[in-house]
């Protein structure tokens, strides 16, 4: 573009401006009721299990997505310390949907951007009886869309200081689909336990 700016002597001059080139990508898209999960798989070492999960990881040392859906749908949740007063309101939420999940036939799986040690902590000092998985540089995810290093949650939630997955809940079919989404990017919601808890029921 030009555009022709005078100086304080009068003269004219014509300045040729190039327009300002968007390096970011689009923001984040987190994933929706309906659509297909990426394929993920998770190593024995990289959790806190428990119940059936325990089980499985007994005769290998890892476990896929299609593995972990083939008898019961799975429950999948994404959650961050740095959510400050909104992280323990989330497990106490998860925590008190566990029971109904279990008698569901459900399994609920919680990724987090925190190491296995870490998350042993926490659930011993939580008391959880859930499943965590530490979701090593923040892969998957950022394969369901709740994490991007170029549109970071901390640029649109005040108190965040560091690099945060967007809280979601998913549920899982046996055919990696998508039959329940919860997806907070402001912290201000917890997830709708009837409809999470009919979606499991339907796709048992």
């Amino acid at each position: 573009m030009l555009y022709e700016i005078e100086d304080e002597a009068g003269q004219i001059n014509t300045v040729k401006i190039k327009p300002l080139i968007n390096k970011r990508p689009e923001r984040v898209s987190p994933f929706k009721e309906g659509q297909t999960v990426p394929s993920f798989s998770l190593k024995a070492s990289s959790g806190v299990w428990n119940a059936s999960l325990a089980d499985q990881f007994q005769s290998r040392h890892e476990l896929s997505l299609a593995e972990l859906v083939q008898k019961k749908p799975l429950v999948l949740s994404f959650y961050c310390p740095c959510w400050n007063a909104y992280a323990p309101k989330h497990l106490r939420v998860l925590q008190t949907l566990n029971q109904s999940i279990k008698g569901l036939g459900g399994e609920l799986l919680v990724l987090s951007n925190e190491p296995a040690p870490m998350l042993q902590q926490l659930a011993d000092y939580e008391d959880l009886d859930f499943n965590l998985a530490y979701d090593r540089h923040n892969q998957i995810a950022r394969s369901f869309g709740v994490y991007s290093d170029f549109h970071p949650l901390w640029e649109r939630v005040s108190g965040i200081s560091d690099d945060a997955y967007i809280p979601a809940v998913y549920v899982i079919n046996r055919q990696r689909k998508i039959v329940y989404d919860f997806v907070d990017e402001n912290l201000e919601l917890a997830p709708n336990a009837r409809a999470l808890l009919t979606a499991l029921y339907v796709n048992r």
